[in-house]
């Protein structure tokens, strides 16, 4: 699923992608879109499964493309 996941991620633009790990906050990872006037983040996920952040941060990101940008 990280696969599909970058693959997705690295064809869209004007998207910043930040991912972190430690033993208090578990996975995270966000995604911020560079073209928006909004503050806050285009996708947030957290979660202790690695596998499954990225599961969810794929899903969220295509929706959040189908919704912003008309698809992906």
């Amino acid at each position: 699923m990280e696969n599909d996941f970058f693959n997705l991620y690295e064809k869209q633009s004007n998207l910043e992608l930040e991912v972190g790990h430690n033993a208090v906050a578990d996975w995270c990872l966000y995604i911020t879109d560079k073209a928006s006037d909004s503050k806050t983040h285009a996708v947030f996920v957290q979660h202790c499964d690695r596998k499954k952040v990225f599961a969810m941060a794929y899903d969220r990101l295509t929706e959040y493309l189908s919704d912003t940008r008309g698809g992906y």
